[in-house]
């Protein structure tokens, strides 16, 4: 397993020279194995560190990075507390005020945030490589096309960049296109559709935001004024920016307006342009009143 050195933790965290960095050492497991391993393996990340390509460095950093503030936000409650065979003891400083909850609570999240976005920027990055992306985990087992990363979903609706948030909605996205999108355009597949960049584009609107809409009725997701998030254990959101279930509905509304709309283009395009599409067969209309034979005449 990679580990972090004191140097490291300075630069990518931010934390001072006289920082204890043995306190962070037994979270650092936990870090890579829940954050960084199931994505980019231990393999890649060797492989990444000693390339001397300067793309390669550069995502080797961004890994980095991610698993150092993830490490600091697990170890943020031990870093506080004391354990001891007497029982648990709070830290104290003679000359500094310990850091009231919601100080340490806005520091996780701060470093979440960070940590989320290196991590995304990273997978990205990769994506842009065909070897690399071809090996890595994340774009193996995990992906979702069209929208295969969580940087590409953020460009659509604000998710911060979170891989734990693009993980839960791609069910979403799937059942979307199983039950929304296919039942719809017959046998077109993603890859066809994704041929023409408009329809490309309105297809990930569709899948976006129909998940979205679907999202705002499960309890993992929390929906705050600026995108859509999950709660990372200990470190709740200011509930000053939570929507209300009122503002929450509202979301759904609109979200799923703006995936009905861009679905009826697409099929729209579809019927009007059957030349550049040939997968796709429009059902025809039939009446509800069938015809009715008697001795005296036909009746509907």
């Amino acid at each position: 397993m990679q580990n972090l050195t004191d140097e490291q933790y300075k630069k990518y965290v931010g934390l001072s020279k006289d920082f204890n960095f043995q306190k962070l050492k037994p979270h650092e497991e936990t870090s890579f194995r829940r954050k960084i391993y199931p994505y980019i393996s231990s393999d890649i990340l060797d492989e990444l560190l000693g390339s001397d390509d300067n793309n390669k460095k550069n995502i080797a950093e961004l890994i980095l990075k991610a698993a150092a503030c993830y490490t600091v936000v697990t170890a943020l409650p031990f870093i506080k507390v004391k354990i001891s065979s007497f029982g648990l003891d709070k830290y104290d400083q003679e000359k500094m005020k310990s850091a009231d909850w919601w100080d340490v609570r806005d520091l996780g999240l701060s470093l979440v945030k960070i940590a989320d976005e290196a991590l995304s920027d990273a997978i990205t990055l990769i994506g842009k490589d065909s070897d690399l992306k071809s090996r890595c985990d994340f774009f193996i087992s995990f992906s979702f096309s069209p929208i295969p990363t969580p940087e590409e979903f953020n460009g659509i609706y604000s998710i911060n960049k979170s891989m734990d948030v693009y993980l839960n909605l791609i069910p979403l996205m799937r059942r979307v296109w199983q039950f929304s999108v296919l039942e719809k355009i017959k046998s077109c597949s993603i890859d066809q559709l994704s041929v023409n960049t408009d329809l490309l584009f309105l297809l990930k609107d569709v899948l976006a935001y129909y998940s979205l809409a679907n999202a705002t009725e499960l309890s993992q997701f929390t929906f705050i004024n600026t995108g859509v998030v999950i709660q990372y254990e200990e470190l709740p959101w200011q509930k000053s920016v939570v929507l209300t279930p009122e503002q929450k509905d509202c979301q759904k509304e609109s979200f799923s307006k703006i995936a009905s709309d861009s679905l009826g283009k697409i099929i729209s395009y579809l019927k009007n342009n059957p030349e550049e599409f040939p997968c796709y067969q429009s059902e025809p209309i039939s009446g509800d009143r069938k015809i009715i034979e008697k001795k005296s005449g036909i009746y509907l």
